[in-house]
């Protein structure tokens, strides 16, 4: 997006925005100062839009990658798969798990795979950006 101004004589200027809405706008004046002003105060505004619009862009597409990130922990007995949000996306349990264990034992089981797939991400956060999660 960029903005065009062009002078159409000596009272009318007509503004036309360049790589996005296709919208022209004409602005009447004596080309004073203060509507000069205002034009320089347009372009400003354009451009911290247009980098607003970028930084945008880019949140959204880092977001979108760290969607396609998962990590899994497969203990044999217990398989679980997790994304970077924390959100569990698959569990899978040995079908004796259900009859050969107590409760206990399968709650430590669960927590050692949750605490396995913890580990990993928190590996992987440090090697990509440096730092603890929390």
């Amino acid at each position: 997006m960029g903005c065009e101004v062009a002078a159409l004589g000596t009272r009318n200027y007509e503004l036309t925005l360049v790589g996005g809405v296709d919208n022209t706008y004409t602005v009447s004046g004596s080309g004073s100062r203060g509507e000069r002003s205002d034009l320089k105060d347009r372009d400003l505004v354009e451009s911290v839009l247009r980098e607003l619009s970028e930084a945008a862009d880019k949140w959204e597409a880092l977001v979108a990658q760290a969607e396609t990130i998962t990590y899994s922990v497969d203990l044999g007995d217990v398989h679980a798969v997790a994304n970077s949000d924390g959100r569990l996306l698959k569990l899978r349990l040995h079908p004796g798990v259900m009859t050969g264990y107590g409760h206990g034992e399968l709650a430590d089981r669960l927590n050692l795979a949750i605490a396995a797939l913890r580990e990993e991400a928190e590996a992987e956060n440090q090697a990509r950006y440096g730092g603890h999660l929390k």
